[in-house]
């Protein structure tokens, strides 16, 4: 009985003085709010990240959910200019492709020692366009796994605009209703001889998805 009591005692401590740790925490920004579609209805179950503006990034930001009523809340944040945006790629939504990463003057907010909670209400923007990508040797036919994509603006096509290297399995979000110009590499393989050059014209609508059967030929 003695020992239990102890135990018992012992955590109750520990918890206390996490607790005090918790509450000595020098951050304490918060930024709430609601979510809500394009049609003015909650957004409900949806990811949202907290992005720092005017920052180099060097940690994981802060993500959460909605709830059913498309309410969020952010807390323990540090003083800065901030913006929400929707990062729930299986919805449709992403940094680069509805995000901030895509916007130079995105909405924001400040939090600061005489404002240290602000509200934020985040307007969900149309959903990406959704691209999945077959990946295949075309001298036998078998699946590569890994592949480098890269997209330009049909405007400004010798500037990538988004790169990034993923398995060839990933289903990649594009800007909605723009004109762009895509490149398909992959390690030990020439380009995609579709995308050599100028880049495939790609054009997605919003909530649009489209499978590209690619097969790239090994070097001789």
């Amino acid at each position: 009985m003695m020992k239990t009591v102890a135990v018992l005692v012992g955590v109750l401590l520990v918890g206390g003085a996490l607790a005090q740790q918790h509450d000595k925490s020098p951050y304490r920004g918060v930024i709430y709010g609601t979510a809500v579609s394009q049609d003015g209805q909650p957004a409900r179950g949806i990811g949202l990240t907290a992005w720092p503006l005017g920052v180099p990034l060097g940690a994981k930001l802060p993500h959460v959910k909605t709830n059913n009523a498309g309410e969020y809340r952010f807390e323990h944040l540090q003083w800065g200019k901030y913006t929400v945006y929707a990062d729930d790629e299986e919805a449709g939504y992403s940094g680069f492709s509805t995000g901030p990463e895509g916007d130079s003057h995105p909405a924001e907010v400040e939090l600061a020692a005489e404002r240290p909670e602000a509200e934020f209400r985040v307007q969900l923007p149309a959903k990406a366009g959704f691209l999945e990508i077959r990946l295949s040797n075309r001298r036998t036919g078998g699946a590569i796994s890994a592949m480098r994509i890269a997209l330009m603006t049909a405007k400004n096509p010798a500037s990538p605009v988004f790169s990034m290297s993923c398995y060839s399995n990933r289903v990649i979000l594009l800007p909605p209703d723009k004109d762009l110009l895509l490149h398909v590499t992959s390690d030990g393989f020439r380009e995609w001889d579709e995308s050599t050059g100028r880049g495939k014209p790609i054009h997605l609508p919003s909530g649009a998805r489209l499978t590209l059967d690619v097969q790239l030929e090994p070097p001789d």
